[in-house]
């Protein structure tokens, strides 16, 4: 296949060989297609890519054949997946056709699949939000053996833990922008990892909230940090883990908020 292009050459890099990714299938790839819930995933690894040798993007690619429970036999060629993986910007997703199964010379059997789409960020956009400006601490997750099951073996995969002896108890940080999906936070350096599990408190007219989250994508925000004449500032964006259990308080307090900001002219 041909070569491997450097990091620099795309913007949101796409999985190189040997990169672990989790496969979803009956994904079409549209903008407004939700990927299915981490339960649907299934865990694959990049044996061989090919790329196109003018652009430096992906073409087609060739994974461990992934097994989904309760499957009596495969999807049949022409079947859309898509190959999702977590990033320093959070989660990433590529849309592919399943092209062919086959076995490799050491039993190992594999997908070969045609990439359809090009790679994107996945964001999830469910949920209304307001721009706000509020306390929030975001507490570092070490408990890592007591996540869920499919979270615990994402953020495993992702290298979490090995990030963990890097990184401050908590962050000291303020919400930008809030809904009952998540927020949007600032706070000082280290950036975090994408897939950080953490417990987000902060309170809202006088409710006090806590929750496990996680990081979606965290970087140094633009005209900060090193060469800039101003200190670094890290911009994060965090998921709640289980919205719902918050969304019926939360929710009424957002809509008000957005309301106000609507009325001042901030949206």
């Amino acid at each position: 296949m041909a070569k491997v292009p450097t990091l620099a050459s795309r913007r949101l890099p796409a999985p190189q060989v040997n990169d672990l990714v989790r496969v979803t299938v009956g994904y079409s790839g549209d903008e407004d297609d939700e990927v299915p819930a981490m339960a649907s995933e299934v865990a694959s690894r990049v044996e061989d890519v090919a790329w196109d040798g003018d652009s430096s993007v992906p073409l087609a690619y060739v994974i461990a054949a992934p097994w989904f429970a309760g499957d009596i036999e495969q999807p049949p060629a022409g079947t859309l997946c898509a190959m999702q993986w977590p990033t320093e910007r959070g989660l990433c997703t590529l849309p592919v056709v399943l092209q062919a199964e086959e076995t490799s010379s050491n039993g190992l059997r594999l997908w070969r699949v045609k990439v359809s789409g090009p790679v994107r960020r996945h964001e999830r956009r469910r949920y209304v939000r307001a721009p706000w400006s509020l306390p929030a601490e975001l507490i570092v997750r070490h408990d890592l053996d007591s996540l869920p099951v499919e979270r615990r073996q994402l953020v495993e995969r992702a290298g979490i833990r090995k990030h963990l002896a890097d990184l401050p108890d908590s962050y000291e940080a303020t919400a930008v922008n809030v809904s009952e999906g998540g927020l949007l936070c600032l706070s000082p350096t280290p950036v975090m990892p994408a897939l950080l599990p953490l417990i987000a408190r902060f309170t809202i007219e006088q409710t006090c909230f806590e929750t496990p989250a996680s990081i979606v994508w965290s970087m140094l925000r633009d005209g900060t940090g090193r060469g800039t004449g101003k200190a670094a500032v890290v911009e994060s964006a965090v998921s709640f883990d289980d919205p719902g259990r918050l969304g019926e308080v939360l929710r009424p307090l957002v809509f008000q908020a957005q309301l106000k900001a609507r009325r001042a002219g901030l949206v």
